[in-house]
């Protein structure tokens, strides 16, 4: 099951209260709340506060998008504090800040023990460590999130899925189920791009709506619960998040459809 959202990072200059009403007028499902823009690590007053806010609009907290790195010697429990504060049990991370292919076997060996350590702490809070699909970091291929899944172990080391636009259109498909057969993808972010080799422009969501479609019916008659959370809109225009929402709460329906 697929429920809509949006990343709050995606509107990092307006408050929580503006964010909430504009996801709510966006007939959107839930909010992942960014550490960097809107929920401080270690701010659990604020988090309590945006908690409140979110729920009273009727929308759910999906999850607290953080910007924990592994590898910058970054305690972990501020983050876990805000989530648990937040009240939900996902924590979005970033898996390091250079590419796979530069490190070398004992530097993923240090970040492979990092993330089996901030797990455990998780685990203590009933929180769920998810990395980020990102170029630059040790997710950035398919092939070595999945063996950083494997070599991590923790039952609450997980991944998000979105199209990294470094890797062809061609494998996003085959890299998105092969994600979700590890069994442990949890959520998605989602948005779409024109992409040339040395640019990018980013479009509205329903340019690319046969080529959601595709990728989300690999969710079908799943019951899993999962968010499929709108991260950045077309020139960050409230008109663009309008747009976007109303393709993919019609991606979510088709999906959810018995």
């Amino acid at each position: 099951m697929i429920k809509s959202g949006l990343c709050s990072v995606s509107f990092r200059s307006k408050t929580p209260e503006e964010i909430i009403s504009l996801a709510a007028k966006a007939g959107l499902s839930s909010i992942e709340w960014a550490s960097n823009a809107h929920v401080n690590e270690g701010d659990v007053n604020t988090a309590k506060e945006v908690k409140k806010m979110t729920e009273a609009a009727g929308l759910e907290v999906s999850s607290y998008g953080s910007y924990f790195c592994l590898g910058t010697k970054t305690d972990i429990v501020p983050f876990l504090e805000s989530a648990k504060a937040l009240g939900t049990n996902e924590i979005r991370i970033w898996a390091g800040k250079s590419p796979s292919a530069y490190h070398l076997p004992e530097q993923r060996e240090w970040l492979v023990n990092e993330a089996k350590n901030i797990s455990r702490k998780a685990a203590d809070y009933g929180i769920t460590i998810s990395t980020e699909c990102h170029a630059n970091t040790l997710t950035d291929t398919p092939e070595s999130l999945l063996l950083l899944m494997d070599e991590v172990g923790e039952p609450n080391f997980r991944t998000y899925w979105q199209a990294l636009l470094h890797i062809p259109e061609s494998e996003q498909l085959s890299s998105l189920k092969a994600v979700y057969a590890s069994g442990r993808l949890t959520n998605l972010h989602v948005y779409h791009f024109n992409c040339w080799e040395y640019d990018r422009e980013q479009r509205l969501l329903s340019e690319a709506y046969d080529k959601w479609l595709e990728r989300f019916m690999v969710f079908k008659n799943d019951d899993t619960v999962r968010y499929a959370m709108l991260e950045f809109v077309r020139g960050g225009l409230d008109e663009s998040l309008l747009a976007d929402a109303k393709t993919l709460n019609d991606l979510v329906s088709a999906v959810n459809r018995k």
